[in-house]
């Protein structure tokens, strides 16, 4: 009921207005008009107002007044008929109200229902080689990167109308749609977040993983969130916010913001993405920034802040432990070996802005960082390759 009335307080206060007015313009018509007529009961305007309270909006008891000029009598007549409806009005609002919050709470309920068949359709694969190397890879725990509107609809019998009602409320998924073998195709992704910005794990790890690009690049999300699942690391994502969104209220630039360094007018969702990468630091954690590069020769780029072309890691200023550096760069040289790709120290990437907010972890947090510039091409890829390079990508950071 409370919600009832809270969700219909416009329509209350307008509907409770137009009583007041009828009823305070209707006592002040009715003792000019029956004043003289009858002295006693129409004494004054407060009076009078009363028997206005008394006669149309309750029975409170005392004395039964009625109006005995022909002009009172018409007067008295015309409100009876408006009052009606319209005294009736505020109560009629609370009804409806009251019918629609139980309807909007069975609609949820339905989509709830429809949220937890979506999430355990993301659990399984039906495709054999895919299940084989998942389970080779010890992968299987993972879920699907993806899941097509028309599996959904012919699937699962879930129209495309529910569909979208769920995205609208769920932080499980975000709609999608990719372009896969020159072909479009909307779809699911699955996000799990946890914050206002996108998703927040600490496995207390000496090894973080953050990824701020999955809201504009698919599946680049279900990449970083896999290879963190793999090594056990902890897990910053942002799901929400880009400079290139149509939605006016996630149009927020999470990656170069002045805000890192000037707490004045702060956005929430940057002051959360604070929060939690220095609760981090207190871990002694090395942050590892994925960042999605353009489909080129390089398999991947590692980027410490020197200049581009600088083809080595003396002048870069954001990782310091260049033991444990070089013994990451030699093992993502044996993978991109094995795909016959490239790997460079700032080929093509260099120092970032000076309001990235690799330079805020580098200045608040004093802990190493490396900015991983990720081909793009490898998240297109079939299942199989798709989550063999899951696997190699996270044995560059594994301890094992």
């Amino acid at each position: 009921m409370l919600k009832a009335i809270k969700n219909k307080q416009t329509e209350l206060l307008v509907s409770l207005g137009m009583v007041l007015a009828l009823l305070i313009g209707a006592s002040v018509l009715m003792y000019f008009l029956e004043h003289d007529a009858q002295p006693e009961s129409f004494k004054d305007l407060s009076t009078s107002l009363w028997w206005g309270i008394n006669k149309y909006l309750a029975t409170i008891g005392g004395e039964d007044v009625n109006p005995i000029t022909p002009a009172g009598k018409f007067l008295g007549g015309l409100i009876a008929v408006l009052g009606v409806g319209l005294f009736a009005l505020p109560a009629g609002i609370i009804a409806s109200g009251f019918i629609e919050e139980i309807e909007n709470k069975k609609i949820k309920n339905e989509l709830i229902n429809i949220e937890l068949k979506l999430q355990h359709a993301f659990t399984v694969e039906y495709y054999a080689p895919v299940i084989k190397i998942k389970n080779n890879l010890n992968l299987k725990h993972l879920p699907r990167k993806w899941l097509s509107l028309q599996d959904i609809k012919y699937k699962m019998c879930i129209s495309e109308s529910d569909i979208l009602k769920v995205c609208e409320f769920s932080n499980y998924f975000r709609l999608n749609n990719v372009k896969l073998n020159d072909t479009f195709s909307a779809g699911l992704e699955f996000i799990n977040s946890n914050r206002s910005y996108g998703q927040f794990i600490n496995r207390k790890s000496k090894i973080t993983i953050i990824n701020l690009y999955p809201c504009i690049q698919p599946f680049f999300g279900h990449f970083s969130m896999a290879i963190a699942d793999v090594i056990k690391a902890n897990y910053i994502s942002n799901e929400k916010y880009s400079s290139f969104t149509y939605l006016k209220d996630n149009q927020l630039n999470m990656v170069n913001n002045i805000s890192y360094f000037n707490n004045s007018d702060i956005h929430h969702s940057i002051e959360e993405i604070q929060k939690d990468i220095n609760l981090l630091k207190e871990t002694d954690t090395t942050f590892i920034f994925l960042v999605n590069a353009g489909d080129n020769e390089f398999l991947m780029q590692f980027n410490i802040g020197a200049s581009i072309g600088d083809d080595s890691f003396d002048n870069g200023y954001m990782f310091k432990n260049k033991e444990k550096l070089n013994s990451f760069f030699d093992k993502a040289k044996l993978i991109s070996n094995k795909y016959d790709k490239m790997i460079s120290k700032h080929g093509k990437v260099g120092k970032p802005g000076e309001q990235h907010i690799s330079n805020f972890i580098i200045d608040d947090c004093k802990n190493d960082l490396l900015m991983l510039h990720v081909n793009v091409s490898i998240l297109k890829t079939k299942d199989q390759e798709y989550y063999q390079y899951i696997n190699d990508f996270a044995d560059i950071f594994s301890e094992k």
